[in-house]
Formats: structure tokens, C-alpha cells, sequence
């Protein structure tokens, strides 16, 4: 009886209540332009990359490391003019070497944009002006180790006058995009040009 008493009480107790669960959310805050820009500076090829060859820096944009990069500038133009942005907060710098080749190279950093979805644009984007411009990609161009994306391909200049060819090659990795410009008299020589220099922008890019 004493047993069948205890085992009735406890069988008529509540249940115990669980405690309840908490869920801790995390928030990150967005890069700041100049935490974009310090990243921008580390991604882009120094200034005497090209020394050995005679090469010297003629323009830098901004002009000092001191200043921070614009924000919203386009990061590609294709087609002659059509502009493909990055849709979101980003630092640009840019930089162009003259001398026994003219080379250009412009970083951007982005807030959060992934840089392989700017370089399918390009990819994409191209195929309105394949004919108009003799677009064509430069396909014996190999993705540089340490790069996620890659997308190279020349074409006619606007100005024959200045340079009839230039070759493009578009770099993507993380948030960072890189586009190197090469000109020549031909579409062959601005490619093979291209081809030689593409490897002196690849270090600083894949650590920055």
C-alpha cells in the first residue's frame, strides 16, 4: 500500500518545464570605406613593378596613398561605353605604367558584391558586341593559381589613332576584382603582351 501511494503522488506531479532556448544572432558591420580602400592599396601592383623594364608609373588614382579611393566608380566598361558597377559599396584604385608598354590596372574592394558574379557580367555582357567590335576571348590566357575567377579577351579601340587593339584581363577573388589593361598594334601583339606582364599583378592580389 505504501508503495502503491508513492508511485499514485508522483504519477499526479507536473512535468518539469524546460528552460526555454535562446537564439544569439551575430551581426557583422560593413567594411568601412577606409578599411575597403587599405585593402584596395594592398590588392593593386606596386609602383616599381615594372622598373627593371624601364617602366614608370604616370598616373595613380587617387594620387596618394594617403587618399581614399571613390566609391561607386564603374567597375568594368564594355561594349564602348556600357558600364557594369558593383551595386553596393566599393573602393577603387587605379594605376598606369608607361614606358616600352603602356599597362593599366584597377582594383576594387568591395563591401559584400562577389567578385565572380562582376566577372560573369563581363563574360555575359560581351556578347552584345562581339561583331561590332571583334571581341574575342583570349582563351590561351590560364586562370593565375589563387584567383576564384578569370575572364580575359581583346578587342578594337574607339581611337586606332592612340592604339588599334587591347586586351583585357579580369581577376576575382572574394570581394576584390582586378582588371589589367594591355594596348598593342594588334590584337596578337596586346595579347602576347598581356600574356607577359598578367603574372606581376597576381602576388599582391591573391594576399591583399
Amino acid at each position: 500500500m505504501a508503495l502503491a501511494a508513492l508511485v499514485a503522488g508522483c504519477a499526479g506531479e507536473p512535468a518539469a518545464t524546460p528552460p526555454p532556448t535562446t537564439t544569439t544572432t551575430t551581426t557583422t558591420a560593413p567594411p568601412t570605406p577606409a578599411e575597403l580602400n587599405e585593402r584596395a592599396k594592398a590588392a593593386i601592383a606596386a609602383p616599381d613593378t615594372f622598373a627593371a623594364a624601364g617602366g614608370q608609373v604616370k598616373t595613380n588614382v587617387p594620387a596618394t596613398d594617403a587618399e581614399v579611393g571613390a566609391d561607386g566608380q564603374a567597375v568594368a566598361m564594355i561594349c564602348g561605353g556600357r558600364e557594369i558597377h558593383a551595386d553596393g559599396s566599393s573602393v577603387m584604385r587605379s594605376r598606369l605604367w608607361t614606358g616600352r608598354t603602356t599597362v593599366f590596372q584597377q582594383v576594387h574592394a568591395m563591401a559584400d558584391r562577389p567578385a565572380a558574379v562582376l566577372v560573369k557580367s563581363v563574360e555575359t555582357g560581351l556578347a552584345a558586341c562581339t561583331s561590332t567590335r571583334g571581341v574575342e576571348q583570349l582563351a590561351t590566357l590560364a586562370k593565375p593559381a589563387g584567383v576564384d575567377d578569370f575572364y580575359a579577351y581583346c578587342e578594337a579601340t574607339l581611337d586606332p589613332s592612340v592604339s588599334p587593339f587591347v586586351c583585357h584581363a579580369f581577376m576575382g577573388r572574394g570581394t576584390l576584382i582586378s582588371e589589367v589593361v594591355m594596348f598593342g598594334q594588334t590584337k596578337e601583339a596586346a595579347g602576347t603582351e598581356l600574356a607577359s606582364v598578367l603574372p606581376a599583378f597576381v602576388p599582391a592580389f591573391v594576399k591583399a
